[in-house]
């Protein structure tokens, strides 16, 4: 059957649940927006790529993919791609990474209509979608992705800190704002570089709001092991009585 998807501006065919282009063999699911989508959302906000629309229209390659040197993330993304559209990404190893990557022109066009995902350069261009931040878990699983991606989970003298760095500075008020409004207490910071944009970090310092985070938010991947490790085995530290 076809059909036109105003949203992705289409001409769509469909068989069992699935669609895909005239001419095409990939069959994909076009999904609601849910946790898991959200979740594949922050994941590609925080590490993705697409391919520039000019080159992909140019080489019939819809490429969309991720860069990560955490393999149980990988694995992570690879899972709920299937998962989430019905599509099997491809794995390339590189020196100290993995490139985990699909093609799919329904997928393309749903990330950068629907959702604003901006193909080619990123920076000074992320925003969190509206339609993520009108639901509090949607927002916690878009976070996820975020932190577990562009996330670290650091320790100084037994006091834990959860940050995300950004060279784009309204897409860390957007997440600044997304914790707010979760009841977090995040703390912005701007580094000027020598070379290049300025850096802005945002910060959740100390065990209250590790804890909190690790209920409401946490990690995919090696980070959330770390993070689980670290709980098990520290106590908060207390002030001690006069």
């Amino acid at each position: 059957m076809k059909i036109m998807n105003k949203e992705l501006k289409l001409e769509l065919y469909t068989h069992n649940d699935l669609f895909y282009l005239k001419g095409s063999a990939n069959r994909v699911k076009i999904p609601n927006l849910d946790k898991d989508l959200a979740l594949f959302i922050g994941i590609v906000w925080g590490d993705g790529w697409l391919y520039q629309r000019q080159k992909a229209i140019k080489n019939h390659n819809w490429r969309i993919g991720i860069v990560e040197d955490d393999k149980p993330l990988i694995q992570h993304f690879v899972d709920l791609t299937y998962k989430v559209f019905h599509i099997r990404a491809r794995l390339n190893d590189r020196k100290t990474s993995t490139e985990a990557y699909f093609s799919s022109r329904i997928v393309y066009e749903l990330l950068t209509k629907v959702y604003g995902f901006p193909d080619g350069y990123k920076i000074g261009r992320l925003r969190i979608p509206n339609k993520i931040l009108y639901s509090r878990e949607l927002t916690a699983s878009f976070l996820t992705g975020i932190f577990s991606t562009d996330g670290k989970f650091v320790v100084f003298k037994k006091y834990p800190r959860i940050g995300v760095d950004s060279a784009t500075l309204i897409f860390i008020e957007d997440i600044k704002n997304a914790l707010l409004k979760l009841k977090f207490k995040p703390t912005l910071y701007t580094w000027t570089r020598k070379k290049g944009n300025n850096l802005y970090g945002l910060y959740l310092s100390g065990f209250e709001q590790v804890t909190m985070f690790h209920k409401e938010i946490g990690f995919s991947g090696e980070k959330a092991n770390k993070l689980e490790h670290f709980l098990a085995n520290n106590a908060p530290l207390r002030p001690i009585a006069p």
